[in-house]
């Protein structure tokens, strides 16, 4: 697989849904889109990527996009992922696995494990040759920062939060969104880290999760666009959280980050087409519950957490409201 093919056009359809338009992204940047999307062996270029992300950031004004693109990523890499759990079976051994498998994204970084007496970082170390693209070099590391965070959310049944983390590209007017996209402390360093307790390095994995990714892949397009909401925005709301949210819980400030809005700004816009966003994201959980209790062998208390629900009692109230019916309930009718 052509997994620089495919990061290119994921981050190209993400700016698409951020109205940026990748024809216009690729026609700067000297690529063709039409070779991009038909040939196989497309061969992308540093100087190319250099390109892309100078143009992308220009275009959108948000020195933060890669930061954006990271904790979005979840679909596009599932074949990656995938090889990841089908060889791990614990956190640990999927950081390893994960250490080899960065070569296949990028040649600008390196990934490295310390442990030490009570934590473990994760660093994401600068190789040498490459200063002729710092644009490219800047954004892929916060790239890789944020889609290592969330993609480790999908491991396993918690929401594991650094104790600290480091960018190479800090700034501190930007402190409250590092806040919102890490969850965490940020400084500047000269490379990227993400520090976490030790403890969480023994911590199983789930395959329950992949299923789901895969489940949710095949069948994305038919759950987008519904009919219970009317207006245009809401809806780019709405498939924007079934593509991306299904492994983590989402705030009002990091989806309005993504679409470059501030908080106020979303809101408003929902609200003059008559639906707030806690009712989007009530539609989310609905349809994705429905959906994988009907086609996935996931337990009830995996599906609750992947859904953001903090106890399983507390999705089974939910989706008795929803159906009328419990979800084993539900699940014993459609098989």
């Amino acid at each position: 697989m052509n997994y620089r093919r495919t990061f290119l056009q994921a981050l190209l359809l993400f700016c698409g849904e951020r109205n940026i338009d990748p024809q216009r992204i690729t026609s700067l940047s000297g690529i063709s889109l039409r070779e991009l999307n038909t040939k196989t062996k497309f061969n992308l270029t540093n100087q190319q990527l250099e390109n892309v992300w100078k143009n992308i950031v220009q275009l959108s004004g948000d020195e933060l996009i890669g930061l954006h693109f990271g904790a979005t990523m979840q679909i596009a890499a599932l074949n990656t992922i995938g090889q990841i759990i089908q060889t791990s079976n614990t956190v640990k051994e999927a950081l390893q696995h994960a250490c080899s498998l960065v070569h296949l994204i990028t040649d600008f970084y390196t990934i490295q494990i310390e442990e030490k007496t009570k934590t473990f970082t994760i660093t994401f170390q600068k190789n040498d040759g490459f200063d002729n693209f710092p644009t490219a070099r800047n954004q892929m590391g916060d790239f890789l920062i944020t889609f290592t965070l969330y993609e480790l959310k999908g491991l396993v049944l918690e929401n594991p939060k650094p104790i600290k983390a480091s960018l190479l590209t800090y700034k501190k007017i930007y402190d409250r969104e590092y806040q919102n996209i890490l969850k965490c402390s940020t400084k500047k360093n000269d490379n990227y880290s993400l520090e976490f307790k030790k403890d969480y390095l023994k911590t199983k994995i789930i395959t329950a999760n992949y299923e789901i990714q895969n489940l949710l892949i095949e069948q994305i397009n038919k759950l987008q666009n519904p009919t219970s909401l009317n207006g245009g925005f809401s809806k780019k709301i709405f498939n924007f959280l079934i593509a991306n949210s299904y492994l983590y819980s989402l705030s009002i400030e990091s989806v309005a980050g993504n679409f470059n809005l501030s908080v106020r700004t979303l809101q408003r816009k929902l609200k003059e087409e008559g639906v707030s966003y806690l009712q989007i994201v009530e539609e989310v959980r609905k349809s994705l519950a429905i959906h994988y209790i009907q086609n996935s062998t996931s337990s009830i208390k995996e599906i609750s957490s992947i859904l953001g629900y903090a106890e399983p009692s507390g999705f089974v109230r939910a989706f008795k409201k929803w159906t009328g019916k419990t979800p084993s309930e539900y699940r014993h009718k459609y098989k």
